[in-house]
């Protein structure tokens, strides 16, 4: 029986997802022996959401010219409520984020975690590494007192790498790396 105000149709569709939600999630063990270090790639997804969350706020207020640049990083610092706190956020979480992913491959390599069958982990949490890398430098091109050296074209460049091709690109990655972990495990198949 359905629920009140409820179409039978919605109640499966709500029973469906709820049997996904808890067969692939909440009722997922996790591996014993798992420590803090074992999360390193867990807390760097949540340091790239972080940065996603808090410049998608900054792309309403950033303006990539070489003339406004400096005027839009003001605005935000001094006029938009709690904007100077989500600006320093995203400018403090890379380094946060760059730690967090060399620690989770330093601990992969040591662990000897990548031999087979999650050489492709590997391989997609080396070209993670590297994104995330590119992120950073594009990221530092677009600081109020670098954006006003570039050229309207360099900085153009710069941006729309920084907040489109770089970000899909490590979607597309992360996807496939956490297709990959669900297929092998960590130790074991989770």
């Amino acid at each position: 029986m359905s629920k009140p105000g409820v179409s039978g149709n919605e109640s499966q569709n709500t029973g469906i997802l709820k049997e996904i939600i808890e067969t692939n999630i909440t009722r997922k063990l996790i591996p014993k022996g798992l420590s803090w270090l074992g999360c390193m790639g867990g807390l760097s997804l949540l340091a790239f959401l972080i940065q996603l969350g808090t410049g998608i706020f900054l792309m309403f207020y950033f303006i990539p010219s070489p003339n406004e640049a400096a005027a839009s990083f003001q605005r935000v610092s001094h006029s938009v409520p709690y904007g100077w706190l989500i600006q320093r956020i995203h400018s403090v979480g890379p380094h946060i984020m760059i730690g967090m992913v060399f620690s989770h491959m330093l601990r992969i390599y040591f662990k000897g975690i990548y031999r087979h069958p999650r050489e492709l982990h590997w391989v997609s949490g080396a070209n993670l590494l590297i994104l995330t890398l590119l992120m950073y430098y594009t990221g530092s091109f677009l600081k109020a007192n670098t954006a006003a050296e570039l050229s309207k074209f360099q900085l153009t460049c710069f941006y729309t790498l920084h907040i489109a091709g770089i970000p899909l690109a490590m979607m597309l990655f992360m996807g496939m790396h956490f297709f990959m972990v669900r297929k092998t495990g960590i130790y074991e198949q989770l």
